[in-house]
């Protein structure tokens, strides 16, 4: 496992011990989901040809250009000015 992924899970599982209260005893079902919920992500975000076979991971380059665009904000649409015509008191 990688290690980007290894840090994905951990922090995912201490978010859903912190939104179940804290309690204890329930870190293997955490670690599951988090486990569950990344390789769902993995599964959905990236076309089948682009992960290593057998492996689950992507290799570098993909994982590269996945960071750039899940790093790239979309522009805001820009607002439109309203129009004076005849009218329009300013």
């Amino acid at each position: 496992m990688s290690e980007e992924r290894q840090e994905w899970i951990n922090k995912r599982a201490y978010s859903l011990w912190e939104q179940h209260g804290r309690e204890h005893g329930h870190d293997r079902e955490h670690w599951e989901q988090a486990t569950r919920e990344r390789d769902e992500l993995e599964r959905i975000a990236l076309p089948h040809h682009l992960k290593k076979t057998g492996s689950g991971e992507v290799d570098d380059a993909t994982r590269k250009a996945i960071n750039v665009t899940r790093n790239t904000s979309p522009t805001p649409p820009k607002k439109s000015k309203p129009t004076i015509g005849r009218g329009n008191v300013v």
